[in-house]
């Protein structure tokens, strides 16, 4: 059967136009955790920040730092937090801050620690399991704090910065350093002042350009949507003045058929206060397009047409016209975004995931390295268990003695003297020693082989944390919340312009480790 590759070129640009598109790279795909008929979900929602506005990660973080920075430099904090470089590639979405010991941990699916560095410094396998040797780190939520959106990368880079400099120089604080715990309440408390006090947003807002990439899929993808039928909203934290100068920039004078920005979506929320907007029940409160003010009095559900700040969930639901497990939302917050409106709401869910394009271009650049990973890993696995077996048998063999031998052979009608039986004995220990070594030597080599070609991949994901999505050669903590909570996940939001409105997602079936 033909495909749309086959058709002439006119064809296929005409399909385009239409919106008919199937063919797209692979970096571009949408994956599927759990089935889903696209056909039959009339509603999609999106939220802004890092979904539908892509930012440029290296001068965000370079802002985000300079004006953090100034916030603890005028609390009385050290000058040489100035000379802290941004380092997109250094924090990662999905590590864990033991705020207590000033590390930062990457876990695997079962919550084990898989890698730790206590400030810029890795820590070695022994300092590591002296600190972390139990399962399910994490759950002292006084202790530890989970880095869930890329918004939260600068300040894990500014934490280990300053964990270094008071490991180097603590007298640089006069009356003293403050604990590590102490310094990340610091840094936290600093970035959320230089969010609300406008330090970032009102630079973002004077050029936003600098700070964002215009991607010129997105509003081709919104218009296939709104074309399908579908009905589209925008539920976003920002407050109107920051989504405004953002949304324009993205979609206004993108396609003709569209006057701005708030023509491609029937209902528009800012200053949700997501997760709380899943569950509390805030009124709506329209805001003036022109002054960016709150005018009118409080509304339980919001109009077409208009933007509104606040609400919730249960008020923007009713005057959808359809079911909660019609309404699909995409966003990039595992926590605010997934996790909250799938188990207060009902809504289906699609995650935001950036650093997938990177992990689908290193996967194909390495699929040899991975492939022998894994069949060396199968290796290792058996020849693991058959180490395991040759030590148990030495230790039968051991517990046994001549005498009792040579007893078993005579209740066989056999005659074996003792001293045969010992001779015997020494012959099978010598031979089970000598498998048990040459299997255990072979184990040795094949998971050294492993270990380093897997520092070789990882480095290529990552120079200091490897894939996000794997740990311990398994799923890491973030690529199983992942596979629980978004039913599907790709890495922006205009890949759904290679996918036709009426697809059915077909989740793959069967994982059991017994099935293979």
């Amino acid at each position: 059967m033909s495909g749309a590759q086959d058709l002439p070129e006119p064809i296929r640009h005409l399909l385009h136009q239409v919106g008919h598109q199937h063919d797209s790279p692979r970096t571009r795909r949408v994956f599927t955790n759990r089935d889903l008929d696209f056909e039959s979900i009339p509603v999609v929602g999106f939220d802004m920040d890092y979904t539908l506005a892509r930012y440029r990660q290296h001068p965000l973080e370079a802002l985000s730092l300079e004006a953090t920075v100034a916030k603890l430099i005028d609390r009385g904090w050290p000058e040489q937090l100035r000379g802290v470089q941004p380092d997109p590639e250094f924090a990662i979405r999905g590590l864990v801050v033991d705020t207590r010991n000033g590390n930062l941990l990457k876990m695997d699916r079962h919550g084990y620690v898989g890698r730790v560095y206590h400030g810029r410094r890795m820590l070695s396998r022994p300092e590591r399991k002296a600190l972390y040797s139990s399962q399910r780190v994490g759950r002292e939520r006084s202790r530890f704090a989970y880095v869930d959106t890329l918004f939260a990368l600068p300040e894990v880079t500014l934490y280990a910065a300053v964990v270094d400099l008071i490991d180097a120089q603590p007298e640089l604080w006069g009356a003293g350093a403050p604990s590590y715990a102490e310094a990340w309440d610091a840094v936290r408390k600093a970035i959320d002042l230089a969010h609300q006090d406008d330090s970032i947003k009102s630079r973002i807002k004077a050029d936003v350009a600098a700070y964002f990439d215009r991607d010129p899929d997105l509003a081709p993808t919104l218009h296939k949507l709104r074309s399908a039928g579908k009905k589209l909203f925008l539920l976003t934290n920002s407050y109107y003045p920051y989504t405004q100068a953002v949304m324009a920039y993205l979609l206004d004078g993108a396609l003709e058929a569209y006057g701005d920005w708030t023509q491609y979506f029937d209902w528009m929320i800012v200053g949700s206060r997501k997760p709380s907007f899943f569950s509390d029940a805030e009124p709506f409160l329209e805001i003036d397009r022109v002054t960016g003010e709150v005018h009118g009095g409080p509304r339980a559900q919001p109009q077409r047409n208009r933007v509104f700040q606040g609400g919730n969930q249960a008020g923007l639901q009713a005057v959808m016209g359809c079911r909660p497990d019609q309404v699909i939302y995409v966003g990039d917050h595992i926590y605010g975004d997934i996790v909250h409106s799938k188990k207060t709401s009902g809504w289906r869910t699609v995650l935001i995931v950036e650093e997938l394009e990177r992990e689908l271009r290193v996967r194909a650049d390495y699929q040899p390295a991975l492939d022998e990973i894994r069949s060396q890993s199968d290796l290792w696995e058996v020849l693991s268990e058959a180490v395991s077996e040759q030590r148990y048998l030495q230790r039968g063999l051991r517990q046994l003695d001549a005498a009792l031998v040579a007893q078993t052979y005579a209740a066989r009608g056999e005659v074996l003297s003792e001293a045969n039986a010992e001779v015997m004995l020494g012959e099978l220990r010598a031979e089970a020693k000598a498998r048990f070594e040459r299997l255990r030597e072979h184990e040795d080599e094949v998971a050294e082989a492993v270990k380093r070609r897997s520092v070789q991949v990882d480095r290529a994901f990552n120079h200091y944390w490897g894939s996000v999505f794997t740990e311990r050669y398994d799923a890491s903590f973030f690529g199983e919340q992942l596979v629980n909570y978004a039913c599907l996940y790709t890495s922006r939001v205009s890949n759904f312009l290679f996918v036709s409105p009426n697809r059915y997602f077909r989740a793959p079936h069967g994982s059991m480790p017994h099935w293979f």
